[in-house]
Order: C-alpha cells, then sequence, then structure tokens
C-alpha cells in the first residue's frame, strides 16, 4: 500500500523536542525574511544573493535543529544485566 506503516514507526516527539522544532521554524522564517530583505536591495542580482544569504543561514540552523532534537530524546535509564 502507499501509506503502509513499516514495523517500527518513529517515536512520537516530546514536548522539548517539540518547542525545538516551533524554535527552527520560527527561525527559518526569518531567514527568509532577512534573506529576502537583504536581496531587494540588489535588485539585477535577485537570485544569486537571496540563496547566498539563505543558504548560509539555513544550513547551521538545520544543524542546530537536529542536535537539539537528539539531545532532547528521553533517555531511558538501562535496567538490563544491573544488579542491585
Amino acid at each position: 500500500m502507499i501509506f503502509e506503516r513499516s514495523s517500527s514507526p518513529a517515536p512520537e516527539l516530546n514536548a522539548r523536542q517539540r518547542w525545538a522544532v516551533v524554535a527552527m521554524d520560527v527561525a527559518m522564517l526569518a531567514e527568509v525574511t532577512v534573506s529576502v530583505y537583504l536581496a531587494s536591495k540588489q535588485p539585477d542580482e535577485f537570485t544569486p544573493v537571496f540563496m547566498k544569504v539563505f543558504f548560509s543561514m539555513l544550513i547551521p540552523t538545520l544543524a542546530a535543529g537536529i542536535f537539539a532534537i537528539r539531545r532532547f530524546r528521553d533517555r531511558s535509564a538501562p535496567d538490563a544485566g544491573v544488579e542491585a
């Protein structure tokens, strides 16, 4: 089927991970705004200026967002093999 779920679906995001996603979304919207603003000052070279500014800000934002989402994962205590 087209929408068949795999045997191990991705886990739900916890609250901290959701806030990281929201912060990433807001940062990307701000980056698009700044990129369009700076590119509009040079209308003859709008596209190259936009792409240079936008992607130079987007790549670190995505890297930081992925790092934050992974960092905010729920950690389960490893109980296997530990005796009290």
